[in-house]
């Protein structure tokens, strides 16, 4: 972020600019200053621009560092999966599924919830199981998976296992 706006400012627009920074300043009090401000209209509108100009450049600027911020925060979320992943098929491999620390409990156990449903190939799904989209069909998931969890052997389609997970109190 600048430090200071890249166009000059007359004094009263130098500390409207300090205000507007400000995200406390009610936009009724930034009014008044620009109001406040005494000069011919050809030097209020040139330093209007001015102003404008330099809060866009500010606004820019924000933006990058948001983006730079959004990527490392993928980052570091990809790794703390990574970590936990790793952890987790160790402890399952030592067959360990909790282990107390000073920090906390890092336990290993199976997911809760629905099965996840795994559809291998729609073509083999009988019709029962489809909806129909006027452009195409689309699985009926809902009836699909009651059928799957009450035994049904449905072709195409079958529950996959919960899966484990690593979590950390």
């Amino acid at each position: 972020m600048p430090a200071r706006p890249l166009y000059e400012l007359a004094a009263g627009y130098n500390n409207l600019f300090e205000l507007v920074l400000d995200d406390t300043v009610d936009l009724s009090l930034l009014e008044e200053g620009l109001e406040s401000i005494e000069c011919e209209l050809k030097e209020k509108c040139a330093n209007g621009i001015a102003l404008i100009k330099s809060l866009e450049q500010y606004a820019a600027a924000y933006k990058q560092e948001k983006q730079r911020f959004e990527r490392q925060q993928a980052v570091l979320e990809n790794r703390i999966k990574r970590i936990k992943e790793w952890y987790r098929q160790n402890l399952d491999a030592m067959g360990k599924t909790k282990v107390p620390t000073k920090y906390g409990v890092m336990s290993v156990q199976n997911n809760g919830g629905k099965a996840p449903l795994k559809v291998d190939n729609q073509s083999l799904i009988p019709e029962e199981y489809l909806t129909v989209v006027p452009e195409h069909k689309e699985v009926n998931s809902e009836a699909l998976y009651a059928a799957l969890k009450e035994g049904a052997v449905v072709p195409g389609a079958h529950l996959e296992e919960r899966g484990r997970s690593l979590r950390i109190r």
